[in-house]
């Protein structure tokens, strides 16, 4: 025979929403030798950022040149849920905004440094295309129009060695691109993560997991939603880890990622449903 409890946002303490406290009703839960508890099944939001200031990893730079100046500038991207699709889209925007794109004869805005995925290779590509030292026959330049290199010039991709947005788009800290008049292409150096929590463990302060470390983990599960939709997981079967002995007024449920780095969600609406047998 088991028990059943749940618990909810109600039960959320501290930041981040990653941690939950079960206080148990008349202030004392006596755990036996024999007891056992597994999970019956948790909805979770899928709603944490895999670009923050928690992960340290909003920016990223590039070099501009005009006349014979080349200026590096730094871009910070917003506290957000980024695919390389809208990092690209954000930098694309950041050129709008600061005159660094010209506009062809169909009316198609050209920027000079892009980025990618490049499924067959499964990296990130950086794109670098030289900027003309004048206005190429049949564009037309915008009202903000940064200016004109001396020497045809490409801009040249900074990876900061902090803060940096690296890991999520594959590439280890240093400058990509000679900034000469040629094209250039590149592709990661290192796995993308695109996002910095690939699974989420669920550890338990009644868990007494002899064989993994730490003794605490009650289970794990797999990111099965897109974000911003809820994440369920209904196991397949029970469980059931063994409990400490002893006697209790609370225990904690929380969750860290695959790294047992606590995840920094947004949404508290939380469900977790867990049984608790004594033999």
């Amino acid at each position: 025979m088991s028990n059943t409890l749940v618990l909810n946002s109600s039960n959320v303490v501290g930041t981040g929403n990653n941690t939950f406290v079960y206080k148990f009703i008349g202030g004392n839960f006596a755990v036996k030798e024999d007891a056992e508890i597994a999970i019956s099944n948790i909805t979770i939001p899928y709603s944490w950022y895999n670009v923050s200031s928690y992960y340290s990893n909003q920016t990223f730079q590039f070099t501009w040149t005009v006349a014979g100046v080349k200026t590096t500038y730094t871009v910070t991207l917003p506290a957000g849920f980024y695919s390389v699709t809208d990092i690209n889209s954000y930098l694309q925007q950041y050129m709008i905004t600061n005159g660094m794109y010209l506009i062809n004869a169909s009316a198609q805005n050209v920027y000079y440094l892009t980025m990618s995925y490049n499924v067959n290779y499964y990296a990130v590509q950086i794109l670098e295309f030289a900027v003309p030292t004048s206005l190429p026959t049949g564009y037309s330049q915008p009202s903000n129009w940064l200016g004109y290199p001396t020497v045809a010039t490409a801009p040249q991709f900074i990876v900061p060695a902090t803060n940096s947005i690296g890991p999520i788009i594959g590439y280890t800290a240093g400058t990509y691109g000679s900034g000469g008049s040629s094209n250039q292409s590149f592709l990661s150096n290192t796995t993308p993560n695109g996002t910095n929590v690939n699974s989420v463990i669920v550890r338990c302060s009644l868990a007494d997991n002899g064989i993994a470390s730490p003794s605490d983990i009650l289970d794990s599960f797999p990111i099965t939603s897109t974000y911003g939709s809820n994440i369920n997981y209904v196991p397949n079967y029970e469980k059931w880890i063994k409990m400490k002995k002893g006697t209790y007024s609370s225990f904690s449920v929380s969750f860290t990622d695959q790294n047992l780095t606590p995840i920094n969600a947004l949404d508290p609406n939380v469900l977790i449903t867990l049984l608790v047998r004594q033999k």
